[in-house]
């Protein structure tokens, strides 16, 4: 899943920020924002498995600059525990997408 964001660059304080309002909208769910790379910024969800458990799901949303081609925000299969707990992965995705002012696209 991808989306397009509105944004012209990286912005790691407005990323923070997005991701911290998504987390707060849901109990028990925190947020960690690394800027792994120039090119790139990976925001980690821990979000619980479920109410009886103290474990958490690791939910990990990369926001990528592709130069000319824009920032585009990407909630891969294959990261943490994305395909795991895909169902939660792909509603904070969502959220954040539509807090960055994301839109949908196909890849």
């Amino acid at each position: 899943m991808h989306w397009r964001l509105a944004s012209k660059s990286l912005n790691e304080a407005a990323l923070r920020t997005a991701g911290e309002q998504v987390a707060s909208s849901y109990e028990g769910v925190s947020v960690a924002v690394e800027k792994e790379d120039p090119e790139f910024i990976t925001l980690f969800f821990d979000v619980p498995w479920d109410e009886a458990s103290e474990d958490t799901a690791l939910v990990e949303i990369t926001v990528y600059d592709l130069g000319r081609d824009g920032i585009v925000m990407s909630l891969e299969a294959d990261a943490g525990d994305n395909d795991a707990a895909f169902d939660d992965a792909a509603q904070i995705a969502e959220d954040l997408a539509d807090a960055l002012d994301g839109h949908s696209i196909e890849v």
